[in-house]
């Protein structure tokens, strides 16, 4: 790819979009999909919000051209055009100008505002026009990619600026799967990126971490207010996080649908496309949303000495498998232990007998050299497990020991 020359006015194209272009083209095929969601349905009202939303997806692509070869600067004119037919027309001069290319389909780019208008306006009835216009603007985002921006629709995804690896692996799948038309397979891949995300913005948050010794306590009388309880920590740890909507209701109640082993509602027909773009345009928002709103650190912690702790109960590691979460002081040398650990690590602790006496073992590492190996004998007084992620599967254990004095 070739780069635009300052204060030159030729434009050698195609060029490579920086992430802030990336993500007014990933916006603007999110628009297009959820144009297209409408377009599926019969109704009039959805007719009328898919043509609304073809025009929308247009114009936004073509301020995404403005913006990402800077047309203001080469040629010296303004793009705030509010009328879509003279925006594409005066962007269609730029670049037959400045880079010897032209918008395609621009006759049907004018007509589609026209028709647009008339719909809004309650003149026509678009169904006549609704499938052409949905395939015309399909066709003019991808040439629209390839000749501007160096690569198709295909190539388009959330998942490719999505940070977190293990939840861009996960955006990935969802995205494939969705090209092949295996609907259920997409919904699960998205579910997954979705919790792995979820877990890594709630495992430390006040909300979460002070409401597990409660969870524990109720447990303990084993009755259905545990369930109480776990809602309302998920009903808060959604508003921490903004996405208590209904929106998100829908997506848990697609989640509900999933089969599984046990405890889960069986659909009552079969997974369709809407179900998994629905599904995949909500957790690509959501994780867009998320990322987007990461803000930067007060100051970096700065560590003199680097320490390493391995913990055992009764032989069972603490630390392979699993990662820190908190620990509770209680009353009288009681201690619960927070971690969340994999499938096999949960597996192995969930062994360990409540009452039981076992040797809980401290090894402390210091600049990577061992500095003290403490043991001490404990009495287990119980064991509780909450579902944390599906894939890969991890669990939030707590272990309620209180320590032989």
């Amino acid at each position: 790819m070739k780069n635009i020359l300052n204060n030159s006015q030729v434009i050698h194209l195609p060029i490579q979009p920086k992430p802030d272009i990336l993500k007014l083209l990933l916006r603007a095929r999110q628009m297009l999909s959820h144009a297209l969601e409408h377009a599926g349905q019969n109704s009039d009202f959805d007719n009328m919000i898919a043509i609304l939303g073809l025009d929308s997806t247009v114009e936004y692509i073509l301020r995404s051209i403005s913006f990402h070869l800077d047309l203001e600067s080469i040629t010296g004119d303004s793009f705030d055009i509010i009328e879509l037919s003279s925006l594409a027309g005066s962007i269609n001069r730029a670049l037959q100008e400045h880079a010897k290319e032209q918008l395609p389909y621009l006759g049907e780019i004018k007509l589609l505002r026209q028709t647009r208008n008339l719909v809004q306006h309650g003149a026509v009835a678009p169904q006549a026009d609704l499938e052409r216009f949905s395939k015309i603007v399909e066709r003019f985002f991808n040439k629209i990619l390839v000749k501007i921006f160096g690569f198709s629709i295909n190539e388009l995804k959330t998942s490719v600026i999505i940070e977190n690896k293990l939840v861009k692996n996960y955006l990935q799948e969802s995205e494939d799967f969705l090209d092949k038309k295996e609907w259920l397979k997409s919904i699960i891949a998205a579910r997954n990126a979705f919790e792995n995300e979820y877990f890594n913005k709630i495992k430390s948050t006040e909300i979460s971490i002070a409401l597990y010794p409660a969870l524990v306590r109720v447990k303990e009388q084993d009755d259905i207010t545990d369930y109480a309880w776990y809602i309302i920590k998920e009903e808060l740890e959604l508003s921490y996080l903004g996405i208590n909507t209904p929106q998100h209701r829908r997506f848990k109640e697609y989640l509900r649908h999933i089969p599984k082993d046990s405890g889960y509602t069986i659909m009552q027909r079969s997974w369709n496309r809407q179900d998994a773009v629905f599904c995949y345009n909500y957790v690509a928002n959501t994780l867009l949303h998320w990322q987007s709103g990461e803000k930067e650190k007060l100051y970096k912690l700065e560590f003199g000495e680097q320490y390493l702790f391995k913990e055992t109960i009764g032989g069972i590691s603490l630390s392979d498998g699993a990662e820190p979460g908190c620990i509770y002081f209680l009353k009288e040398n009681e201690i619960l232990n927070l971690i969340y650990a994999d499938k096999e690590r949960t597996k192995r602790l969930e062994k360990l007998s409540k009452n039981k006496f076992y040797i809980y073992r401290t090894i402390r590492y210091k600049q990577g050299k061992k500095e003290s190996d403490i043991k001490e004998e404990i009495m287990m007084k119980g064991f509780y497990k909450f579902p944390i992620v599906h894939e890969p599967e991890r669990w939030g254990v707590i272990i309620w020991y209180s320590i032989k004095k």
